[in-house]
């Protein structure tokens, strides 16, 4: 059986039924109720460790999506707070549990999304999993340190951890309003929001991550082959950051500011249909 924390949210509820269609049997927990779940569903709020270990019986595999989403919507303690505190408490008992695959919905956002748009100048471009992680908020650390807390965990048990770090999940009826008015020193946007990822597609590579023959802890990185913008992404660098940043590979047209080649290379992942084909 696989559990699904967060099962009540929008991407959670996207990830329960992808996989249902799969054949898994799935059992979905949040901490709020969910009445029409399409599966068996536990109410838990899992900073409470007694809870996780409740809803760990009988369970092969976990796709840990709970969290409060994003760095604006509480305090940053509050964010801090829950989503360290369930994250650890989930990936602790699943290894003493001697759980196989957990896979963590990271974020982008880890990678240096920041309040002021102009404040995370990246080491070079495209970002990859081997630049650092660099965030200026409560919510990006927190996804930082559960990967940490998954790199850890992966270590010292059987239990193996991928995070996924996805940003600015884009239905297709989102993607119909793109693109977007290009950014400038006047009118910046964080880098990481030049980005963004087909739903389908992060939901797909939550399966994918699932399934792959890796062992320990491993980051991928989850984007669409294009920007948000119709501009070329070599001109929007040179605009909002000068030459002060290196390219470590071409960037035709308005090609992605994110690199998936990790992701394509290891977990097969094939991104679906861009926003300009629509």
């Amino acid at each position: 059986m696989i559990l699904v924390t967060g099962a009540a949210g929008r991407l959670g509820r996207m990830v329960v039924n992808r996989l249902l269609q799969d054949g898994l049997e799935v059992l979905g927990t949040d901490q709020v109720p969910f009445d029409d779940s399409p599966t068996h569903y536990v109410q838990a709020n899992l900073c409470e460790s007694k809870a996780v270990n409740d809803v760990l019986k009988d369970i092969s595999g976990i796709i840990h999506l709970g969290a409060i989403p994003g760095p604006t919507r509480h305090k940053p303690y509050e964010i801090f707070e829950n989503n360290v505190m369930s994250t650890y408490n989930l990936m602790s008992a699943a290894s003493d549990y001697a759980i196989k695959r957990i896979v963590f919905s990271s974020s982008a956002f880890g990678m240096g999304w920041a309040h002021d748009p102009a404040a995370f100048v990246p080491k070079y471009l495209p970002l990859d999993e081997d630049h650092p992680m660099m965030p200026f908020e409560a919510y990006g650390l927190s996804k930082q340190i559960g990967e940490c807390i998954g790199a850890m965990i992966s270590r010292h048990s059987t239990t193996s951890v991928a995070s996924l770090r996805f940003t600015n999940v884009a239905t297709p009826e989102v993607q119909s309003q793109f693109p977007w008015k290009a950014p400038t020193n006047s009118d910046p946007l964080t880098l990481v929001m030049w980005a963004y990822a087909d739903a389908r597609d992060v939901v797909e590579m939550h399966l994918l991550s699932l399934k792959a023959d890796f062992k320990g802890h491993e980051a991928f990185l989850i984007a669409q082959p294009k920007t948000r913008f119709k501009e070329a992404t070599t001109e929007l660098i040179k605009a909002n950051f000068g030459s002060s940043v290196p390219l470590k590979q071409e960037l035709v047209g308005n090609a992605s500011v994110i690199s998936t080649l990790k992701a394509q290379a290891m977990l097969g992942f094939k991104p679906i249909s861009e926003w300009h084909r629509m």
